[in-house]
């Protein structure tokens, strides 16, 4: 029989996976991308002694489009590539050297915790890739806000959005984390549904005693 230690400590269970923790970053296909490229773009650096001028020459290096080789992540079309690296300035003694940034404000799964399972979103923000002062190219998540502050220091304006619709594994993200959260709900639902009837029966379960004792003294039923 369901008591109320265990019921309440069912539902903080479920909660705590309604609402999880603050999550933390992982790895997505736009960061692998990144990734990739990045390091293409110093390869491509190093035999040129310059940066890609644009996407095109990229592609031609690469021997395909960049695109058909990261369809979930459209680089040429989502992206910003600069052949002269831009300098965004965080603070009076540090500065990135952009090379390539999204071009509008994005969503991003992440993780909540070791087993990378994706339960949550960070955003909007975008992608940076820079490039670092011994030349390699690494890429960063900066929160929306953050650019916006950030961004004048270029004496550029943000490059013109894009039209392509949210990333396919956000997506699939929204989708399974709303499947969860409506299994989630429906166990509660079934929870306090079961914590009604259980009380409901004790109320009962008590009238029907008293009403036996009323009728083993000669009370008169109430």
């Amino acid at each position: 029989m369901l008591t109320r230690r265990p019921l309440f400590l069912v539902l903080c269970l479920i909660l705590a996976l309604v609402f999880p923790a603050a999550a933390s970053t992982y790895q997505t296909p736009e960061s692998k991308a990144l990734d990739n490229i990045g390091t293409f773009i110093n390869y491509f650096e190093s035999t040129k002694k310059r940066l890609p001028e644009s996407w095109d020459e990229l592609d031609k290096a690469w021997g395909k489009p960049l695109d058909e080789a990261f369809p979930l992540v459209l680089p040429s079309r989502r992206y910003q590539l600069f052949s002269s690296p831009l300098d965004l300035r965080l603070d009076e003694k540090r500065s990135l050297h952009l090379v390539a940034i999204t071009r509008k404000p994005m969503w991003e799964t992440t993780s909540t915790g070791d087993a990378d399972e994706t339960t949550a979103f960070k955003g909007p923000g975008r992608y940076v890739l820079y490039r670092e002062e011994d030349g390699n190219l690494h890429y960063q998540w900066f929160d929306e806000s953050e650019i916006q502050r950030l961004w004048p220091s270029t004496g550029q304006a943000l490059p013109v959005p894009d039209d392509e619709p949210e990333r396919p594994w956000v997506m699939e993200a929204r989708r399974l984390i709303m499947m969860n959260r409506v299994g989630i709900g429906i166990a509660i639902a079934m929870v306090l549904v079961g914590i009604a009837v259980h009380f409901r029966g004790k109320r009962r379960e008590r009238a029907i005693q008293q009403a036996r004792k009323n009728e083993r003294f000669g009370f008169p039923g109430k």
